[in-house]
């Protein structure tokens, strides 16, 4: 039979349309399949998280908290800053005249007056200097006051008694320059105040502007301190703060405002403050460090928490609070941040119990059992 001749019965091409569309058939039952596993799929997940959301409700309705009673107290927002101890006074005492050391008289650590005496230096060259003029000077009047009498009775000229009175006062002002270069072989104190350091010793010859010994008052001392430049304009009125001297046992002692510079450092930008305290007992020393506090503002009815009991959430702070045994939720606004303590300018009422622990474990209307609340900020233990 010819392959041209051979026509397909009915039969032969139904069998060949289902064929044809089998791949399709899989296909479609393959799809059916998948979207059946995916809603199945999707019921045991609902279900698995009803389950959780509902043993989680069942959990949060046992939480514990602990809670804070916000009422209204004074709150002092102040910068602590780091300073140094320097003394009142610190100066080099320098030789005012040339000459060998002699004797060192005071000691270093000693206290010493104004006017006392530290060195000596050789006096023997101005002392015959000093004795020789004081000859000359004595012959000088001697002759002004003949001249004087003969110019009476006109038998000197007038010039010749100006040329006597001139070597008088010429003769009067060396014996007084050269009772100074004397008094000055003795190299004294010019204030009150301990001696540090004595540089020259015995046998040195020193010349004019050496120096000799270092003197510091510390009756008296000066905490110096560098402000911030966001923070100076805070402090044009100040006029005290509290010094903290951790060498001390952080004694703490109340300094004077002395000195606010107007200009600051070049390269620390820091505006230099300097603060007196008294010293009686000597015993802050020049070197120390101590930590200032300054008080930028004081808030008199201030509602404080914890600054750790605050939440964030995206751009918003908020806090719990306990109300009828559930947790309400309370977004805040806050001010000033002192320490571990912030300043809540809205939000908040006098006599809110704000959640201090337990916070970040609570939702929204979750009851809660308060397991302790603090009346006050002192009452809070400091390991929360």
């Amino acid at each position: 039979m010819n392959m041209e001749d051979f026509k397909p019965t009915l039969k032969q091409k139904a069998l060949h349309s289902v064929w044809s569309f089998f791949p399709w058939i899989i296909i479609g039952i393959i799809i059916v399949f998948i979207v059946s596993m995916r809603l199945a799929i999707n019921v045991k997940s609902t279900k698995l998280e009803a389950e959780k959301t509902a043993a989680m409700k069942q959990e949060a309705a046992i939480a514990n908290i602990t809670t804070l009673t916000v009422n209204p107290a004074r709150l002092a927002d102040k910068i602590d800053l780091p300073a140094e101890v320097e003394p009142w006074e610190d100066v080099w005492v320098k030789a005012e005249v040339p000459g060998q050391v002699v004797s060192v008289i005071a000691r270093e650590g000693q206290k010493i007056i104004e006017g006392q005496v530290i060195v000596q230096l050789d006096s023997r060259d101005y002392r015959s200097r000093l004795d020789r003029v004081q000859a000359n000077l004595q012959l000088a009047e001697a002759n002004h006051g003949r001249m004087a009498e003969l110019a009476k009775q006109h038998i000197v000229s007038t010039s010749q008694l100006e040329e006597a009175e001139a070597r008088l006062k010429d003769l009067k002002t060396q014996a007084q320059e050269a009772e100074l270069a004397l008094r000055r072989t003795q190299v004294r104190a010019p204030i009150s105040c301990v001696l540090n350091q004595i540089k020259a010793k015995r046998g040195d010859f020193i010349g004019v502007g050496d120096p000799v010994a270092q003197i510091i008052q510390l009756d008296r001392i000066k905490v110096k301190v560098g402000v911030p430049e966001s923070d100076v304009s805070a402090i044009f009125d100040l006029q005290q703060a509290d010094i903290v001297f951790e060498a001390l046992n952080k004694r703490r002692i109340i300094g004077k405002k002395v000195f606010l510079s107007k200009q600051p450092d070049s390269l620390s930008r820091l505006y230099d403050l300097e603060l007196s305290i008294d010293n009686p007992d000597g015993d802050i020393l020049p070197g120390m460090f101590a930590r200032v506090e300054l008080v930028k503002h004081v808030y008199d009815q201030a509602l404080v928490v914890p600054l750790f009991s605050v939440i964030s959430d995206k751009n918003e702070r908020f806090v719990y609070i306990e109300k009828n045994g559930k947790a309400e939720r309370r977004i805040v606004q806050m001010g000033a941040l002192v320490g571990l303590l912030v300043h809540i300018t809205s939000g908040l009422q006098p006599g809110d119990k704000v959640v201090v622990t337990g916070q970040r474990q609570i939702n929204e209307g979750q009851s809660v059992t308060v397991i302790k609340n603090f009346s006050s900020l002192e009452e809070l233990p400091t390991t929360l």
